[in-house]
């Protein structure tokens, strides 16, 4: 034991004075911190994924699976993002990442329900409207700026999933989530993907509600 005394002395820099000038209890820190520091891998901040939009700076008590349920993602997924595994060590400050979705800019001027309700009529044909305004009405309440769904997958007053739908959309011409965040645009891409999909209500069908 004398010489683990002696050997952290000399690692720490201090005067080898015999294995009683250094107390035991500080010993016994200092080789369980190093004997962690080898044995758990931690988050390194470097390695955070480059599109990370949204971090985290862990707190006292956080752990993987307490910060997935808080922010609503599974483990698996917030392992994936930060690199890491479930025997990755979590210290406080270290920086977690929590998302890698685009960060969406609410429009500069929010329409009131009227309004929103308007757009929908003369959007959609008049043999469809009544039922977009009911699936408006649900998704979103008549708020174009709602962000929704896991990990704010949805957007807009028809909660399009941006990710799934990216594709067709950029094409389209809407090439930034943020546009969906528009009322009239968001209820054009609704009708267009009404059509995409035989025209059929199927991308908002729920298990209590289902439309041709």
């Amino acid at each position: 034991m004398a010489e683990w005394g002696a050997l952290l002395r000399r690692c720490l820099g201090l005067p080898d004075r015999g294995f009683k000038s250094l107390p035991l209890r500080q010993v016994a820190i200092a080789i369980v911190l190093a004997l962690a520091s080898v044995a758990a891998p931690t988050v390194h901040t470097e390695a955070l994924a480059t599109a990370c939009t949204r971090t985290h700076t862990a707190k006292p008590n956080d752990s993987w699976s307490r910060l997935a349920a808080r922010f609503g993602i599974s483990q698996k997924e917030l392992l994936s993002l930060n690199g890491a595994t479930s025997d990755t060590a979590l210290f406080v400050g270290d920086k977690v990442c929590i998302s890698t979705q685009p960060v969406i800019a609410p429009p500069s001027e929010q329409l009131g329900r009227k309004k929103v309700i308007a757009i929908i009529r003369e959007v959609w044909p008049d043999e469809l409207e009544e039922t977009a305004l009911f699936v408006a009405k649900r998704e979103s309440n008549y708020v174009h700026t709602v962000v929704g769904g896991r990990n704010d997958c949805c957007l807009g007053l028809f909660q399009i999933y941006w990710s799934v739908h990216q594709s067709w959309l950029t094409k389209a011409g809407i090439t930034a989530p943020s546009q969906l965040l528009d009322a009239r645009t968001n209820a054009e891409a609704a009708l267009a993907l009404y059509r995409r999909n035989g025209n059929s209500w199927r991308p908002w069908w729920t298990s209590s509600w289902r439309q041709p």
